[in-house]
């Protein structure tokens, strides 16, 4: 394998030879700055500051360099220009094999993703299984991974827009039992109020529907136990 130019033996990551089935040699790194990626299949992504990823020269073009994200796994590759990756690579640290190895909650997410149905966007809600996996803090960061490489931008646009249109559908519904009580019901702030819609929407289409059947329900349940994790709708943006 061939390092990426410019880029003195002595400054080069650690080298594994085979990951996830993949027989190059990456070049493993830490990201101190963020940085666009485009995929073969006209994906976009980003590189973010922290991020674990590797590196490799193209076979097939001199001119450009490959690169893979620790979230993702070795299966997805972005195409770089030499000079970026050179301009990236002197603002990162190196890391060891370890690093790159993709989060086995990243694998079990893409494989319910691609079992899912982008146009059916209850099935996309049911495979981020949002309420429970999004207690971890890194969780949002590889669902916005996975969400990026497994669906088209249109696709994506989509789903963010369904998300928000079923938001308001309740947020409706409980400012009417408001008006009815003439009183406010929900405790929280403005912004309180915005993460408990988008949870209660991320809880999955009958756990939805009981809602807006009942928005006294999603008052009761949300007043009890505030949202405690990132805005669902976040990892759509």
């Amino acid at each position: 394998m061939i390092a990426p130019a410019r880029i003195a033996a002595s400054r080069q990551g650690r080298t594994m030879a085979i990951l996830g089935g993949d027989a190059y040699q990456w070049y493993l790194y830490q990201a101190r700055q963020a940085c666009p990626l485009t995929g073969a299949r006209g994906q976009s992504a980003v590189l973010v500051k922290g991020a674990a990823f590797g590196v490799r020269s193209a076979t097939s073009d001199k001119r450009a360099c490959r690169l893979i994200l620790k979230e993702l796994g070795s299966r997805t590759v972005f195409s770089l220009p030499r000079a970026q990756v050179d301009a990236l690579l002197k603002k990162s640290l190196r890391l060891d094999d370890e690093a790159l190895r993709p989060d086995p909650k990243a694998k079990r997410l893409a494989a319910r993703l691609a079992r899912a149905e982008p146009k059916d966007f209850w099935s996309v809600v049911a495979a981020l299984d949002w309420p429970k996996s999004s207690l971890d803090p890194a969780y949002p960061a590889i669902a916005r991974a996975a969400l990026r490489e497994g669906l088209r931008a249109a696709e994506l646009a989509r789903i963010e827009k369904a998300a928000a249109r079923y938001r308001r559908e309740l947020q409706k519904a409980v400012e009417r039992l408001e008006k009815q009580a003439g009183d406010q019901l929900f405790l929280g702030g403005d912004d309180s109020f915005y993460d408990a819609l988008a949870h209660a929407v991320s809880s999955g289409q009958r756990a939805f529907e009981a809602f807006v059947r009942k928005p006294e329900s999603f008052v009761k349940k949300y007043n009890r136990a505030p949202v405690g994790s990132e805005n669902f709708e976040s990892c759509f943006m």
